[in-house]
């Protein structure tokens, strides 16, 4: 052989090498099964999609490859209606010897860690109670929350029923813990932003909730008095909210420092213009840290701005403000109609009141 035929060969080989490196394979021996197909299928968050198969012989022995992900993924083995779910996060040579009758519930996987704890939490589905059950799931999710069983652990399902809801505050530990971890490890792969936002949905959801049950409780609960502010003005002068009973008070918790702060009062200026000759004042409250930044941006704005300074704290704790800019509509009676984080629904609400 000349030195370009071996140039060849070598080069040939090279690119097989190249080739299986980017390749994952599932190998074994099912018995029992002469005859049927076995599916290796990806089993993605929408839709589950077969990648390869092989005709069983007597033998029963097979190979099955696929590309190997991007991203650690779900997959399985399938004979009928008899499947084995596998975690895939390298280019793994995976080993199932097992037969058509324990496809399902096989535990002699070998080659993959995380597709044999999956097995373990699948097996143990059959036979712990419920709470056994979660428990192991959350030692599991403990132990490594960035992992594949990690995350297959806070969807398990038990009978059919999922052992753990993410609606529960104990139960979503489990959840969060998953979705922040993966989230740190790799926050572009969409099971991640799929769970992550689940997740952070139902947080901010329950906080709003909650926020509006503090709202209403101070509304019901507290007293004209209790609600009054009464800070300094940029003159030095004290000025309360309730110097301006009778009008529709726009109460603003914000601040000059505050990155969109030319905006947003931009948007502030436009709502006191359009009703000002309308009986609408506005009550500002600075919550900046430094004094002379605020004194200098509210030199020209011609509502009523005062700067709560070491107040900051109890005011905000009197009207339950959790972030800036918040706002609220008192009534001309100083009675608090509704907390607003976007101006849309405070002009709303303004017009419905004049």
């Amino acid at each position: 052989m000349n030195f370009k035929n071996l140039f060849l060969v070598a080069l040939v080989l090279a690119l097989v090498g190249c080739q299986r490196a980017n390749q994952f394979s599932v190998s074994g021996n099912i018995t029992n099964a002469e005859g049927k197909t076995l599916f290796l299928e990806h089993t993605g968050l929408t839709q589950t999609s077969a990648i390869d198969s092989c005709l069983l012989d007597a033998k029963g022995d097979f190979v099955l490859q696929a590309p190997t992900p991007e991203y650690p993924d779900f997959y399985r083995i399938r004979i009928e209606n008899r499947s084995l779910p596998l975690a895939i996060d390298s280019t793994e040579t995976v080993t199932i010897t097992t037969s058509l009758n324990d496809l399902s519930q096989t535990l002699a996987i070998e080659g993959s860690e995380q597709s044999l704890a999956i097995a373990q939490l699948r097996a143990l589905a059959r036979t712990a109670s419920r709470d056994e059950l979660r428990e192991s799931a959350k030692q599991l999710i403990a132990t490594n929350p960035r992992s594949l069983s990690a995350y297959y652990a806070v969807f398990l399902k038990q009978g059919g029923q999922y052992i753990s809801n993410i609606f529960d505050p104990a139960d979503r530990k489990m959840f969060q813990a998953v979705a922040t971890s993966f989230h740190v490890w790799m926050p572009q792969y969409e099971r991640t932003k799929a769970l992550y936002t689940q997740v952070s949905e139902i947080i901010q959801t329950e906080r709003n909730a909650q926020q509006q049950a503090a709202m209403r409780q101070m509304i019901s609960q507290a007293d004209n008095a209790v609600l009054d502010i009464a800070l300094p003005n940029e003159n030095g002068n004290i000025q309360a909210i309730s110097d301006l009973k009778g009008k529709l008070v726009i109460l603003d918790f914000s601040a000059i420092e505050m990155q969109q702060s030319k905006g947003y009062i931009f948007e502030l200026r436009e709502l006191y213009n359009r009703y000002k000759t309308r009986g609408v004042e506005i009550y500002s409250v600075s919550l900046d840290r430094n004094k002379l930044l605020w004194e200098d941006g509210v030199n020209n704005l011609p509502w009523v701005n005062v700067y709560a300074g070491e107040q900051a704290i109890e005011v905000m704790t009197r009207y339950n403000v959790q972030s800036i800019p918040t706002l609220f509509l008192l009534d001309r009676k100083g009675n608090v109609q509704g907390r607003y984080t976007n101006f849309e629904q405070l002009d709303a609400d303004i017009r419905k009141h004049l």
